[in-house]
């Protein structure tokens, strides 16, 4: 160790201070400020502030991404680290960041529909599992960082991304006729414990005609499948759709079309949806009344509904009371503030599948 102190001093790059009566002792070593870039040289390291520029320069195809939450972000990133700092990013890990860039670059060109991740990571990368293995898990933290969106699960946020494991579809029961693209005409009354229509079906249905009186849509597959017992649905009367929680793309797909042929309607039916009382079935409500049926009202999700079932009802954190309190205060909440009152007061929020009458 002394001999190569002595070859760092000899070369500038440290001073050495040797013990009063010791001279071939060392008692201190001095890191010369203006030797820093040759001792990062010669220990073969990068220094910080290159590895920061070098985080920089992989976020600049961000610059004029499509989607304004992930410009934001990378304005935000380049910021703190042209400011010394490292923005939560690894700055050893270069080429992760890289590969969360080029992740992000693609998914805008994957069009409406959602693909299976192994398909796109294929396709990214050259490697199935790739995706999964090293960039997944950022993807999915970014997006609910800085996206602004609200989302339950962790399908839903792949979804939201444009991502899937597993093949979408859409789950309905009740009376709708649809034509197909080659002219022949289906009617969904024949199945009376419902159907499951794929991505492809959807794209091809055109010339809809809905007899039903009311059209359902339900966040929980449970409670999906105990509704469709229901002698409403048994006569024909309504078209009650599965959610599961946000609408996958398929399903927003299929609800596009349809939220047109009922806005076209001389006598539309009812637009309904039965999901949680809670911040996310209210959040789920307002989405779909937003997105698809402005005129949408919610069903077994008043304060009646919650005191009734308020024995099955489960507790709220005091982390989830402040949500509460926070949407209180927000305009677009203002028609559920007396369930969020309750909610409030009562520290109880109630999920779908205790209503199994």
């Amino acid at each position: 160790m002394n001999e190569s102190l002595l070859e760092l001093e000899r070369v500038d790059v440290v001073e050495l201070a040797r013990t009063i009566y010791r001279s071939d002792e060392i008692e201190k070593v001095y890191l010369q400020w203006n030797a820093v870039e040759e001792a990062y040289r010669i220990s073969g390291r990068t220094p910080l502030r290159a590895k920061l520029e070098q985080l920089r320069a992989s976020l600049v195809p961000l610059g004029f991404h499509p989607w304004r939450w992930v410009q934001e972000w990378r304005k935000e990133v380049d910021d703190t680290l042209a400011q010394g700092k490292t923005a939560r990013l690894d700055p050893d890990d270069v080429q992760g960041t890289a590969d969360l860039v080029r992740t992000l670059n693609e998914l805008p060109l994957l069009g409406d529909r959602a693909v299976p991740i192994r398909i796109f990571s294929q396709q990214l990368f050259r490697d199935t599992k790739h995706l999964e293995r090293q960039t997944l898990k950022r993807l999915i933290a970014l997006a609910k960082q800085a996206s602004g969106e609200q989302r339950e699960t962790e399908e839903e946020w792949l979804d939201y991304l444009g991502l899937t494991r597993n093949p979408q579809s859409v789950s309905l029961c009740g009376p709708l006729v649809f034509r197909a693209r080659d002219g022949k005409q289906a009617d969904t009354s024949a199945f009376p414990g419902g159907l499951g229509l794929s991505g492809e079906t959807i794209e091809a249905m055109t010339h809809f005609f809905i007899p039903a009186r009311h059209i359902l849509t339900i966040e929980n597959w449970t409670s999906y499948h105990q509704y469709l017992e229901q002698p409403s649905v048994r006569a024909g009367e309504v078209l009650a759709i599965y959610t599961g929680g946000y609408p996958n793309r398929v399903l927003q797909s299929f609800l596009r079309k349809l939220s047109q042929v009922v806005s076209e309607a001389s006598n539309p039916p009812e637009l309904l949806h039965w999901g949680d009382i809670d911040l996310g079935g209210i959040r789920i409500f307002k989405w779909l009344q937003f997105n698809f049926f402005p005129r949408l009202r919610p069903y077994r999700m008043g304060v009646d509904t919650l005191l009734q079932y308020e024995a099955q009802a489960a507790p709220v954190s005091e982390e989830y009371a402040s949500q509460l309190l926070h949407a209180l205060n927000e305009p677009r909440y203002a028609d559920w503030l007396p369930v969020l009152e309750i909610m409030l007061e009562r520290r109880i929020r109630l999920e779908q599948e205790c209503i199994n009458e």
